[in-house]
C-alpha cells in the first residue's frame, strides 16, 4: 500500500516545484520516469537565467539591453548544454573516486535541476533589467543613495540565498545519482572547483611576478 501510495505521489511529481524541498526524490523522479529530452529543457532554461545573472552589474561590459538578451535567448542554451556536459563527465568521474554509481547518461539527466531556482528568478530579473536598467547594471553614478542602495541589497540577498540552494540542490542530487551520501556529493562537487581556483590563482601569480619583474 506504500509503495502504491509512493507510486502515486512519483507520478504527480512536479521538478519545476518539488526541487526546492525533495530534490533527491525529484532527481529520482527525472531519472527514472523522465528522457533526455524532458531532462535538457531545465539546461537550456538554465543556462539563460544563468546570463541573466551574470548581467548584473555588468556595465563594465558595455553591452547594450538588447545585446545581453540576444545573448540570453541565443547564448545561454549553448552555454547551458556545454557546462552541463563537461560537469556531468567531471562529477561522474570525481564520484567514480568516492564509488558512486551513476553513469555519464543519468548525471546529464540531473545537472540542469540546480538551475531550477535561477530559472524561477529569470522573469523578476527581466522586468527589473526592463523598468530599472541603472540599479540592474549599476550605470547611475549615484546609485549608492538610499533608495538604489536598498534594491541592490535586496537583490544581493536574494542572489545569495539563491545560489546557497542551488548548491544545496546540487549536492543531493549528485549524491541521489551516484547512491552516496551528502559528504561524498559534497565533496565530488567541492574537489574540482577547489582545482579549478588553485590553477587561476596560480596563472595570477605568476602573471603578476611576471609584471613586477
Amino acid at each position: 500500500m506504500n509503495e502504491l501510495q509512493e507510486t502515486k505521489q512519483q507520478e504527480m511529481l512536479h521538478p519545476f516545484f518539488s526541487i526546492w524541498l525533495h530534490p533527491k526524490k525529484t532527481a529520482r523522479y527525472i531519472l527514472d520516469h523522465k528522457g533526455l529530452g524532458y531532462a535538457i529543457i531545465f539546461i537550456l532554461l538554465g543556462g539563460m537565467a544563468g546570463v541573466l545573472f551574470s548581467a548584473m552589474d555588468a556595465e563594465s561590459l558595455d553591452i547594450p539591453t538588447w545585446g545581453i538578451l540576444l545573448i540570453c535567448l541565443i547564448g545561454g542554451p549553448f552555454i547551458g548544454l556545454f557546462s552541463s556536459t563537461i560537469g556531468a563527465g567531471v562529477f561522474l568521474l570525481i564520484g567514480k573516486l568516492f564509488k558512486g554509481k551513476a553513469t555519464y547518461k543519468e548525471m546529464f539527466k540531473v545537472m540542469g535541476l540546480s538551475s531550477i531556482p535561477h530559472i524561477w528568478l529569470a522573469p523578476i530579473l527581466l522586468l527589473w533589467m526592463a523598468f530599472s536598467p541603472e540599479t540592474f547594471f549599476r550605470m547611475d553614478s549615484d546609485y549608492l543613495e538610499v533608495k538604489n542602495l536598498l534594491v541592490t541589497l535586496i537583490s544581493s540577498l536574494v542572489s545569495l540565498c539563491v545560489t546557497i540552494w542551488s548548491f544545496v540542490i546540487n549536492v543531493a542530487v549528485i549524491a541521489e545519482t551516484h547512491r552516496f551520501s551528502n559528504w561524498r556529493a559534497f565533496f565530488t562537487i567541492f574537489i574540482p572547483g577547489f582545482v579549478v581556483f588553485a590553477i587561476l590563482l596560480i596563472i595570477v601569480i605568476i602573471f603578476t611576478f611576471s609584471i613586477m619583474g
